[in-house]
């Protein structure tokens, strides 16, 4: 730490940098992601929605299969990840649905629901760094 310490703001800045994106690379090719578009802030998505129901969102995408943004855990996992209740979690799942980011459905009778992530526009292509 005392290394660190005694550096100019500048290489602490690299070493910040750097540090950062080891850490997003490594993630990358060796872990689960799940990414979230500009378009989420742009199209004001991020504005209407709740923070418990944006951390469901972020849990959803975490578990959902990379491609297809499918998802088919039970309200009672996801509340007892939460430490909520099951109506709690609806709730979040409404307005998550709501806002269009999720679409839930039942594929069989009494069956287990999914859900499914939806796209939402991506937002304006950055420039290159």
């Amino acid at each position: 730490m005392d290394k660190i310490n005694n550096l100019s703001n500048k290489k602490k800045a690299q070493l910040y940098r750097d540090n950062y994106k080891n850490w997003k690379e490594y993630g990358l090719e060796n872990n689960g992601f799940f990414i979230i578009f500009n378009g989420i802030l742009e199209h004001k998505k991020l504005k209407k929605i709740s923070g418990n129901a944006l951390r469901l969102y972020i849990y959803l995408g975490i578990y959902s299969k990379n491609m297809t943004g499918e998802v088919w855990h039970s309200n009672q996992r996801i509340a007892e990840y939460f430490g909520k209740s099951e109506r709690t979690i609806r709730g979040w799942m409404k307005e998550l649905e709501d806002i269009n980011l999720i679409k839930r459905m039942r594929l069989e009778y009494d069956g287990e629901p999914h859900v499914f992530l939806q796209p939402y526009d991506q937002g304006k292509t950055r420039k290159k760094d």
